[in-house]
């Protein structure tokens, strides 16, 4: 006959055991969840790619937004996901498109169509979770994209063509955007706080109000640029071309504008505090900066005082 105690410790051993075996069976079927899920995604992805190869714009389109469902059901798939939609941007953004001209006749231009610029809304709103390597899109074709408010950080435009895109408030910290064209490109309010724009093309660009600090536009070609009220801020931009730019307001305070252009540009109030303007070329019009004055025979800037290493204002 069991004793009361002995009676206790088998009840236990029995609650214990059965406790086990349900612990094991919890784990064996989360497993099973967890695999089940993740084929299911991997069906989606590859139906996706598929989707992406059609010759059908509506089955590209929606391909690119089942590639984003992917990204917000499985998370760890993002990278994978920016990289496929990058390569999609690269390989058909320049492809010839053609809109008509007149009745029967048909000329070349390229337009933005809905499944490159949807996948660029994807990655500009993805982007935010991604901290892989940077998203590649140089050499694309993004003419007159709607990049508004987009998380471009980092990203590699190098050599990307991006005339007439609307940037507005997008943010492209760290971007590199050398020799891009973003010609007539609207970046108000854009963040380009360290970002390497050296020799890029932003003719016409309207930069009010963009952030700049910090940023490489050593020999960018700025000519006619608004530039009214950016913060350019210990920017480089030696040998830059600002002729006729609006830079009314600017913080050009420790810039390097060695060599630089300012031919006709407006500077009223711009503060250029311990900014470097040796060998600029000035505004007529602007009164000189206290610090510098106009050699006679270049008529290019040089520090009044030679032995001084920042300017006085």
């Amino acid at each position: 006959m069991r004793t009361p105690v002995v009676a206790a410790l088998a009840v236990v051993g029995a609650a214990a055991l059965t406790a086990g075996v349900t612990w094991r069976a919890t784990v064996t079927a989360l497993r099973g969840q967890a695999l089940a899920e993740q084929s299911q995604v991997t069906d989606r992805y590859t139906k996706a790619i598929d989707q992406l190869g059609s010759d059908k714009l509506d089955v590209r389109v929606g391909g690119i937004y089942a590639l984003e469902r992917i990204t917000v059901d499985s998370p760890r798939d993002l990278g994978t996901v920016m990289e496929v939609l990058a390569t999609f941007i690269r390989a058909h953004s320049r492809e010839q498109r053609f809109v008509a001209e007149s009745a029967g006749a048909r000329v070349p231009e390229h337009i933005t169509l809905p499944d490159i610029q949807a996948a660029l809304s994807v990655i500009g709103h993805q982007a935010a979770g991604y901290d892989g390597r940077p998203i590649d899109l140089t050499g694309a074709n993004l003419a007159g994209a709607d990049l508004t408010s987009a998380l471009l950080v980092r990203v590699d435009f190098t050599g990307t063509d991006l005339a007439h895109s609307n940037l507005y408030g997008a943010d492209l910290s760290g971007a590199r955007l050398v020799r891009a064209n973003l010609t007539g490109a609207a970046l108000s309010g854009a963040r380009l706080t360290n970002a390497d724009l050296t020799h890029a093309r932003l003719t016409g660009a309207d930069l009010y109000g963009a952030a700049l600090t910090g940023a490489d536009l050593s020999g960018a070609d700025l000519t006619d640029a608004r530039l009214t009220d950016a913060d350019l801020t210990h920017a480089r931009l030696s040998g830059a071309r600002l002729a006729n730019a609006r830079l009314t307001r600017a913080g050009l305070s420790g810039a390097d504008l060695t060599g630089a252009d300012l031919t006709h540009a407006r500077l009223t109030d711009a503060r250029l505090s311990g900014a470097d303007l040796t060998g600029a070329l000035w505004a007529e019009e602007s009164p000189l900066p206290e610090g510098w004055v106009r050699d006679a025979g270049s008529g290019r800037f040089r520090r009044a005082n030679p032995g001084s290493g920042d300017s006085d204002n």
